[in-house]
């Protein structure tokens, strides 16, 4: 299982990256994040069930290594937002500079979330994972991803809102 494994953890760095980096914001953090948590799903690919998909699997440890940076405080902010994801495709500076307050104003607002709003918001929105992924991942039925995302599109907004 060691080389099938070691390709299956290649294969899923490019993913392991965007999760970091939407959970984490930062383009650095993010890839070491994502290296950890793949050496993490190393050490414990003894535990992994081949019957079952990888990425769900793989993707608790990616979330865990993240919590664990913001918990150690190696998260500085959520900057994962950045103008090159959001930015208009005119070259009108003042276009320019309105996306960047707009990203700034979703980061912030990103940053207020509770741990379980952004991991959904991230999860679907960041990761483009569908309910089912989503579902697979956090261990709970597809109504209650829904339900939840929903919550937590409703106190993005809010936030948003708030803080006009």
């Amino acid at each position: 299982m060691g080389t099938t494994f070691t390709h299956l953890l290649a294969a899923n760095y490019t993913r392991a990256h965007r999760a970091a980096l939407g959970w984490l914001g930062n383009e650095q953090e993010a890839h070491e994040v994502a290296q950890e948590a793949l050496l993490r799903a190393y050490r414990a690919r003894d535990r992994y069930d081949p019957s079952r998909p990888f990425y769900p699997w793989l993707r608790r440890i990616i979330r865990n290594a993240c919590v664990d940076a913001r918990r150690r405080g190696r998260h500085r902010a959520l900057t994962g937002l950045d103008e090159a994801r959001v930015a208009s495709t005119a070259p009108d500076p003042s276009e320019r500079v309105e996306t960047a307050d707009a990203v700034a104003h979703l980061r912030a607002a990103m940053e207020e979330l509770s741990p379980e709003h952004r991991e959904i918001l991230v999860l679907r929105h960041f990761e483009d994972l569908s309910y089912a992924e989503i579902a697979e991942i956090l261990g709970v039925a597809q109504g209650t991803v829904m339900s939840r995302l929903y919550r937590a599109r409703k106190a993005l907004a809010h936030r948003m809102e708030e803080d006009r």
